[in-house]
């Protein structure tokens, strides 16, 4: 393995992951638009279980093409656990978009990374350092100065949205916590395969009661919502793969750049003074958090029964 000087290595043992990360988080940004778009015509549970299912098929092409072995069946074991809580994410995450604004959602799913830090420091034993504590503060501040009033106005609103969108915030980060975990021994066309399949058995039964027929050209749409998804959370296992997972959380606030570039390309929207101090503090977080990285262990832990 090459030795870097002490500057240089610092700065590239981090620049890997998390431009995976960010990447990641960008595909799935756009998904999480595109799904928005479809809660006007089907039930979360239909959205959910497409996604899952059309990810499925995305996913076992890219684990043939690439001939990845066949998961054993103890790699199956912790697998199943974690689509427990993805199932649970997307459910959750799925149903605040249909009723709450974009924004709010994005607003309460940014204490994901605080929940990563604590679930890492809980169950993988990692000790996030003060710099990694102040960079979740700094970012999630500047969360809190673009969205503070649509939280507010909010709050009066869908009771059970912005549960929803709470729940799926801590269900995010406990299956961003077991990816961590699994990510040093899987292959990371395994751990997508899985991580598409899996949940599509679960979430699938519970889409038949309420299933509407999709139009020809929906189902084009759910494609798009299931490579999104696909692409993205192989980025997403890349980077999980290669550092810690609370140092990696802070660049969940990334989304909301995602999603002003989305909204100014897209939409014509033209971000405010607010959004752009945010947006200016979340950089300043996820810059803090790539800076001076630990070295990354193997984590031996398992987690789920």
């Amino acid at each position: 393995m090459i030795r870097f000087p002490s500057g240089a290595g610092v700065k590239l043992a981090l620049l890997g992951p998390a431009m995976a990360a960010i990447a990641g988080i960008g595909l799935l940004s756009i998904m999480d638009a595109v799904i928005k778009h479809a809660s006007a015509s089907h039930s979360t549970p239909q959205i959910a279980a497409m996604r899952y299912v059309c990810g499925t098929l995305i996913a076992f092409a890219v684990f043939r093409a690439l001939r990845t072995p066949w998961p054993s069946r103890a790699t199956l074991r912790p697998h199943m656990w974690r689509s427990l809580v993805v199932a649970a994410t997307a459910l959750s995450f799925f149903y605040a978009l249909a009723v709450l604004p974009l924004a709010v959602v994005l607003a309460l799913s940014f204490t994901a990374p605080i929940f990563i830090a604590l679930f890492a420091a809980l169950l993988l034993g990692e000790r996030p350092d003060r710099t990694i504590l102040v960079a979740l503060v700094l970012g999630f501040a500047g969360v809190l100065v673009v969205l503070w009033h649509e939280v507010e106005g909010a709050g009066a609103g869908n009771a059970w949205g912005l549960a929803a969108a709470l729940t799926s915030a801590v269900t995010y980060a406990l299956s961003m916590v077991a990816l961590k975990s699994r990510a040093a021994h899987d292959p990371l066309p395994t751990i997508v395969l899985l991580q598409n399949l899996l949940p599509a058995f679960i979430i699938v039964p519970l889409a038949v009661p309420v299933w509407t027929a999709p139009a020809p050209s929906e189902l084009g749409t759910f494609l798009i919502i299931g490579a999104l998804g696909t692409g993205g959370h192989l980025l997403m296992a890349s980077a999980y793969k290669r550092a810690d997972a609370s140092r990696l959380g802070v660049f969940e606030y990334t989304a909301f750049i995602w999603a002003v570039g989305i909204g100014f390309f897209a939409f014509a929207e033209v971000p405010s003074m607010s959004t752009l101090a945010g947006a200016a503090l979340i950089v300043g977080g996820a810059l803090m958090a790539s800076r001076r990285p630990s070295p990354v262990p193997e984590p031996e832990v398992e987690i789920g029964p």
